[in-house]
């Protein structure tokens, strides 16, 4: 009898430590968690606003800042909203913090700093839920991964709603877990109020509660008979609804997708694997091939050795009537069959349409390590040294693949290297380059945000309103029923060359900011081995125009092209002719015949750009190719607070090239003086002279001239005042 109270005892003490825990284990668990969050919390604050924001922000963006809050509020009601909720809370922060690269993001930091502690309550749940004490092993484990994930820093540094959506998941698996655990009706309703709020989160959240739906109904089928079975066929039911709505959502929000290249449709198999290849280090398979000389299977063999570990211990418990196994499976499974069927019919894969799934998997990785400390059914073999062993390899291999992948040059979002859409860099470049009376053109036209968002941010200068092309909206096909792919491009080119050709007429000049994967949705590639439709075309083998350059970016391209001719597509146009006359010749071969300084809003800015355009011919056939430098200063005889160098337009031939220059030929070259933020404002001495830059000494032309020289061949342009930004 004594023995048998002493047990009894022994067992009730275990089973409220795991309820509950020492007050040690309490507070070592509390360190735990608040260690691995701010692990999680710094890594997602780490170079927050190191990369552009790329186009889906910029549409988060014009989301939060278009739309009153009247709109956003009615759009938790609209099934054609996504994902409604975050674009409210993201609007209340923007009110508050502005709308800077970095507190667009914050939100996403911070939700995805909270999935480590949400998940290691989900983890703890499972121990205690099998009556075993936490030792924080697997909370740790599963802490860390989530900590660590290239797939979640991704999402964490991004202005979307997907670390939102992932937050939202793991508050599903834990208090589900809870729930099912306790029994208790505050819990079941903490976890119908995640559920509710998982649905305002994204309507891909319907994939989860399938699965939820189907963890209860098969716990209600295997622990009772009767009502609660019959209880369990309406959960299972419910599932099946939900299932239905997940999956046609997902399809109609898909269906206008604007998609290209090899990955805009995939079959299921396909789609698991890339789905599993970014959960593991978020990258396509084919971006891991060959890094630091290891094959793509190297790199995601310690995650799926350790998923298919997971899933075949949780089968095993599931089957025992663990109600935590079937809970991660069914949140797990659920989403990926469904996310799987949705790549039979809708034409689009987007790995982050998987994101719900996520914190389940997470917790598989982790199982064997709740199973090998003695949980429910565990096996000998489980509980020994040697299983111990190999899930420590694995999880530290696995660990180890998710710091490198973030620091892998050109792909890894640590590595320094650009790896979103440049779209700063890009408008930055183009700031550094346009004047006032240039066509600037973007394409395609739902592209917009980004130019609007990053023009005023990155000089104080009004930079000129771009032009889109309208007519390459999705669903015009110029009236044809189901048109081939070759009428669809004649269709595009009918539409294009005169809209074209009204816009360049008057202009000297047309840049071109084009993001070249995005443009082929609307405008395909009239051959396989193109790169760009026909604006795109337009502009990279030029008519009747000459090349200026350009500069290319991750996923952005500015190009250039020059018109010789006032444009004119009924026949040949005006020669452009300065503003402002200025006769000079350089060395006795090239003649200034003038300049124009057209400035942004008719002024000179500190921090913006100075545009001069220079119009030169030659007078004898030059025996070089020069190079020009426009000189800004106030006191001439010491630096120059502001210069541009270089050859005209470039230096891309025809016209960048001084030594194939006709006689009489009218060239006229745009170039750019970037004025420094600290400029003082006041009056300052624009210079030029011409050198040689083909390999000849590097001596300045003599100018002969009746316009004001000073020393050393520099020719006096005017004055200019600079004003304050």
């Amino acid at each position: 009898m004594r023995e048998l109270v002493i047990a009894s005892l022994t067992a009730f003490t275990r089973c409220a430590r795991g309820f509950t825990g020492s007050r040690s284990d309490t507070v070592q668990h509390t360190i735990l968690i608040i260690t691995l969050t701010a692990l999680a919390f710094g890594l997602r604050l780490y170079r927050l606003d190191a990369q552009s924001l790329w186009l889906d922000e910029g549409s988060t963006w014009i989301e939060v800042t278009g739309k009153g809050w009247l709109a956003l509020v009615g759009e938790l009601f609209s099934p054609n909203a996504g994902y409604p909720l975050y674009h409210l809370l993201l609007k209340a922060w923007v009110s508050l913090a502005g709308d800077s690269e970095w507190a667009l993001r914050f939100p996403s930091a911070l939700a995805g700093a909270l999935v480590a502690p949400v998940l290691m309550a989900a983890a703890r749940e499972l121990r205690v839920a099998s009556g075993q004490a936490d030792n924080g092993y697997a909370p740790a484990a599963v802490g860390l991964l989530a900590a660590l994930s290239p797939y979640a820093l991704w999402y964490a540094q991004d202005a979307k709603v997907y670390s939102l959506l992932i937050l939202a998941s793991a508050l599903l698996v834990w208090t589900l877990l809870r729930a099912l655990r306790s029994g208790a009706p505050c819990d079941w309703l903490l976890f119908a109020g995640a559920a509710l709020t998982s649905i305002f989160v994204h309507r891909l959240a319907m994939l989860s509660l399938t699965g939820a739906a189907l963890a209860i109904a098969w716990r209600l089928w295997q622990h009772g008979s009767g009502v609660l079975r019959w209880k369990a066929g309406m959960w299972a039911t419910i599932a099946l609804a939900l299932s239905i709505i997940g999956v046609a959502g997902v399809m109609l929000a898909t269906r206008d997708e604007r998609m290209s290249g090899e990955r805009s449709a995939v079959g299921m198999l396909e789609g698991l694997w890339f789905t599993f290849a970014h959960f593991s280090l978020n990258r396509w398979p084919g971006e891991l091939e060959g890094y630091l000389g290891l094959p793509a299977l190297v790199w995601l063999l310690p995650f799926g050795v350790l998923t298919a570990w997971g899933v075949a211990l949780l089968l095993r418990d599931a089957r025992a009537g663990h109600d935590g196994a079937s809970v991660i499976l069914g949140l797990f499974l659920a989403p990926l069959a469904l996310f799987a069927i949705v790549h039979t019919r809708a034409p689009v894969y987007e790995a982050r349409y998987a994101a719900s799934a996520f914190p389940a998997w997470l917790l598989i990785l982790a199982y064997p390590l709740l199973a090998c400390n003695g949980d429910i059914h565990a096996s000998r073999l489980s509980r020994g040294s040697v299983t111990r062993l190999a899930f420590a390899t694995l999880f530290v291999t696995s660990l180890a693949a998710c710091v490198t992948a973030l620091v892998q040059p050109e792909k890894g979002l640590f590595s320094g290297d650009p790896v979103k859409e440049q779209w700063r860099e890009a408008v930055a470049a183009l700031a550094a380059r346009v004047h006032p009376d240039d066509l600037v053109l973007v394409h395609p036209h739902y592209v917009m945000p980004m130019y609007a968002y990053y023009a005023p941010r990155v000089t104080p200068d009004p930079l000129p309103q771009p032009v889109t092309f309208p007519v390459f909206a999705e669903g015009d096909t110029c009236g044809i029923v189901n048109p081939t792919r070759q009428q669809m491009l004649e269709c595009i080119r009918r539409r294009f060359e005169p809209f074209y050709n009204q816009q360049a007429i008057g202009k000297k000049r047309a840049l071109l900011l084009i993001a070249p994967d995005h443009a082929r949705a609307v405008d395909p590639p009239p051959l396989p081995v193109d790169r760009f439709g026909w604006v795109g075309l337009r502009f990279q083998y030029p008519q009747r125009t000459w090349p200026c350059g350009g500069a290319e970016f991750v996923g952005v391209l500015l190009m250039c092209q020059s018109f010789p001719e006032t444009f004119n597509p009924g026949g040949p146009g005006t020669i452009p002719q300065p503003d402002q006359a200025l006769e000079a010749v350089f060395g006795g071969e090239l003649r200034l015949r003038g300049v124009t300084l057209a400035l942004h809003g008719g002024a000179a800015r500190a921090g913006g750009a100075l545009p001069v355009t220079l119009y030169w011919e030659a007078v004898t056939p030059p025996t070089h190719n020069y190079r020009m430098f426009l000189h800004l200063c106030r006191d001439c005889d010491v630096p120059p607070v502001a210069n541009d160098d270089g050859p005209p337009l470039g230096g891309y031939a025809p016209a960048g090239l001084t030594s194939t220059w006709r006689i009489g030929d009218p060239v006229h070259d745009e170039r750019v003086l970037m004025l420094p933020r600290d400029l003082p404002p006041g009056r300052y001495t624009l210079l030029l002279g011409v050198y040689s830059g083909d390999g000849a000494p590097d001596t300045r032309l003599p100018i002969t001239t009746s316009a004001s020289t000073l020393s050393e061949n520099r020719l006096v342009v005017g004055t200019i005042t600079v004003i304050a930004p």
